[in-house]
């Protein structure tokens, strides 16, 4: 890879991280959908994707946790069976046919769940079988999904406990921190134990230090500065284009 398109990925990664970091998201689907654009090899784009979601959820649950929006109680549930599923969907040999349907069909769900994602008030729910019951299922079927294309899954978390309308919508993005964080590190597990990891350097650490940076400065920022929905539906568009792009290419 020529220095040019290095920088410009790097800089594309700085602005996402610190968007999705600023609602409470890691960025996996847009790193898959600007890397798809550049890279060809799927192992590549995967374990790039999910070292920049470990590197900016870390943060963002750091944050999460210190200002009271991340519960660990309420967390768990959706991490009790997500993480193996995820470590399993990431130990999966795909073609790369295969793969990029799957993250383009995964991109394009993004999409319609980000657009789907309304304000209303809220009705907790208190009741810790149906807790249970609801939460372990959701966490599995995402992580798994997650593992598969190589993304934490607080994308697809986040809308669905948004329309359940079970969270304030700042534990949802605390949720989900965590949610993505555990999912991720599962996946890069999953493919370090099926020989798929692809790391390469200088280009990892490029990739990695420029979410670092953008991770740490909208953790901090947090909501405060920008209309959450508006940056979700902004980042809606972009993947449902790179998602419709990668199915018309591979189907």
């Amino acid at each position: 890879m020529d220095t040019t398109t290095l920088i410009i990925i790097s800089l594309l990664f700085v602005v996402i991280s610190f968007l999705y970091s600023s609602v409470g998201f890691g960025g996996g689907s847009s790193y898959l959908a600007i890397l798809s654009l550049f890279i060809t090899d799927f192992n590549t784009i995967r374990t790039h994707a999910l070292l920049c979601n470990i590197a900016v959820v870390s943060i963002g649950c750091v944050v999460a946790y210190l200002k009271g929006f991340l519960s660990l109680k309420k967390a768990i549930p959706y991490v009790i069976f997500s993480v193996p599923a995820a470590l399993l969907g990431a130990t999966f040999k795909l073609s790369e046919r295969t793969f990029f349907i799957i993250l383009g069909g995964a991109l394009v769900l993004s999409a319609i769940a980000l657009f789907l994602q309304v304000v209303r008030p809220v009705k907790p729910l208190t009741d810790t079988k149906k807790i249970l019951i609801r939460s372990v299922p959701l966490g599995t079927g995402l992580g798994f999904l997650s593992g598969i294309v190589g993304i934490g899954g607080g994308i697809f978390l986040s809308p669905v406990l948004n329309l359940l309308n079970w969270e304030e919508a700042k534990n949802i993005a605390g949720i989900a921190s965590f949610f993505i964080l555990v999912n991720s590190i599962g996946g890069i597990a999953g493919l370090a134990i099926s020989g798929s990891i692809m790391v390469a350097m200088p280009f990892t650490l490029w990739v990695v230090a420029a979410v670092i940076v953008g991770g740490f400065a909208g953790s901090l920022i947090s909501m405060k500065l920008f209309n959450a929905l508006l940056i979700k539906r902004l980042t809606a568009v972009l993947i449902l284009i790179v998602g419709i792009k990668l199915l018309t290419e591979h189907f």
